[in-house]
């Protein structure tokens, strides 16, 4: 059985409350302040909260009579100066006495500024005047803070924070009573995970500068954006044309690094049909160690003939004598020898000194 909407709705609800936010805010932020207090024993949770109501109460009467000779609570003047920075974008016609009609495009709202009252019903439920009857009282050159409620008043604020609580004597002092102390109740442990914060509202973020409003997909049907069909995206479109991309694979994505294994060197390709333009590499004589080195004769290395290579000459008059086919590969065959006798020496270098001879290959 659906309830009824006047019970909920806000259309419907009541005018002169006086207060701008329907939610359970005051609940709410003293449970939060007690949130350790209610987990200790019961007398001890009973000090807490007495002790935290007396120096509240003490703290907000100093605030407000720092206030001096403002009418009206400092947030409430806060939120008439934002209103009066967005009334200038309203027009005012006048109807009769102290009526007006407000106006912005095809929107219009009437304002009757002898009742308080507004088309919006906003100045009826919260007590303070909105843009519509801020711009009606700008045109008649008045202060808008007269318009506002008395329980926004100053006056209204001490006269809340008026009465104290009396400071009392410690446990020690207190006379012995012929009762049972009562005991804490029997702690049991409720279904899924306890919640000890609680839930703000929506005013309460924005004015922290959280702004961003999320809004759950759950029953949304999806339209793809090339055919403009339901049922499917871009990524999965049978018409899609193959230059477009798409939108499942990720963007700018960077390659995986691959790791090096600690030691271990990659051998070096060197390529047969460049290997001719190679120089030779000059190979300085090892250093060995005298006490850790074995009695293997090192081998012996010959120095290799290099003979004149045929290069481009962009003088053909010049005759330049063809290299054999055999000194080529004797060439490459020298240099890959090099290149592996380098690569062992590295290796040898990494691991320490061994007995082995680092000219020796194996």
């Amino acid at each position: 059985m659906e309830r009824d909407p006047k019970s909920w709705c806000r259309a419907f609800f009541e005018v002169d409350r006086a207060c701008d936010a329907y939610e359970n805010g005051i609940s709410e932020s003293f449970n939060s302040v007690i949130d350790l207090a209610r987990k200790r024993p019961l007398i001890t949770m009973l000090e807490e909260i007495r002790i935290y109501a007396m120096e509240r109460m003490y703290k907000m009467l100093q605030e407000g009579k720092s206030w001096g000779n403002l009418k009206i609570c400092p947030s409430i003047r806060l939120k008439i100066s934002k209103l009066k920075k967005q009334q200038r974008f309203w027009g005012v016609i006048p109807s009769g006495i102290q009526q007006y009609e407000v106006r912005i495009g095809n929107d219009g709202y009437a304002v009757d500024l002898n009742n308080n009252t507004c088309g919006c019903r906003s100045w009826q439920v919260s007590g303070i005047p909105c843009v519509h009857a801020v711009a009606a009282i700008s045109y008649l050159n008045r202060n808008a803070e007269d318009y506002v409620a008395p329980w926004f008043h100053t006056a209204m604020f001490l006269t809340c924070y008026n009465h104290t609580i009396n400071p009392l004597n410690g446990s020690s002092m207190w006379p012995e009573a012929p009762y049972m102390k009562p005991l804490p109740p029997q702690k049991r442990r409720l279904p899924g995970r306890p919640t000890l914060k609680r839930k703000k509202d929506q005013s309460e973020m924005e004015s922290k500068g959280k702004t961003r409003h999320t809004i759950s997909k759950a029953g949304s049907v999806n339209r793809c954006t090339i055919c403009r069909e339901r049922g499917h995206n871009r990524s999965t479109c049978p018409t899609r044309p193959a230059d477009v991309a798409s939108t499942s694979r990720p963007k700018n994505k960077k390659p995986k690094k691959c790791k090096k294994e600690k030691g271990k060197v990659e051998p070096v390709q060197v390529d047969p049909v460049q290997a001719d333009l190679v120089d030779p590499v000059q190979v300085p004589a090892p250093q060995v160690d005298p006490v850790q080195a074995d009695p293997v004769d090192p081998v012996d290395v010959p120095a290799p003939h290099v003979e004149p290579v045929q290069v481009d000459d962009p003088h053909p008059d010049v005759d330049v004598p063809a290299q054999p086919v055999a000194t080529r590969q004797r060439i490459r065959k020298y240099s890959e020898r090099i290149t592996k006798i380098g690569l062992r020496r590295k290796v040898l270098k990494k691991e320490g000194s061994t007995g082995h001879n680092p000219m020796v290959l194996e």
